[in-house]
Parts: structure tokens; C-alpha cells; sequence
């Protein structure tokens, strides 16, 4: 893992991004850690947002509790409803 100031990464964007293909780079200000520099591939972006969008991951906590509450569906009932 690589620390640089936000000034260096300032001046040296494209050498930060580059480096992040390899490892997380910490981002500091006035030498407290406010960022991370961290690279997304193509098919991780999508994954990236839903993990950390708070509407859908309040939704998923909903549905898990509402699971944990009253049970899931069954396969069979599943499959009828598909018209399987």
C-alpha cells in the first residue's frame, strides 16, 4: 500500500492511477489519511455502486429482515408461479 500527500497526487495523477492498478494508494491531508486511491475494472464498477449505495443496501436489509421474519419462498412454489 503506497501513501501520498494530496499534493503529490495533485501533481502526479497519472502516476497515481497507474499505481493503483497494483496497490491502494492512501491518500493524506495535512498527514491524516482522507482517501484511498483504488482501482475498478470494467465488471467491478457496477458492484461498486450497489455495495455502497445506501437506498439499495437499505432495501437489501428490508428483504433479509422480511426473510429471517417469515421464510423465503419454496423452489416448487417458485417454479408454478413461472408457470414450470
Amino acid at each position: 500500500m503506497k501513501i501520498a500527500s494530496v499534493k503529490e497526487v495533485k501533481d502526479n495523477l497519472s502516476q497515481f492511477l497507474k499505481k493503483a492498478e497494483q496497490e491502494d494508494v492512501v491518500i493524506t491531508k495535512n498527514g491524516r489519511p482522507t482517501a484511498i486511491l483504488h482501482h475498478l475494472g470494467e465488471d467491478e464498477v457496477e458492484d461498486y455502486i450497489l455495495e455502497h449505495d445506501p437506498k439499495f443496501r437499505r432495501k437489501i436489509e428490508k428483504h433479509w429482515k422480511d426473510y429471517l421474519k417469515n421464510g423465503g419462498t419454496s423452489l416448487e412454489t417458485l417454479l408454478k408461479g413461472l408457470g414450470g
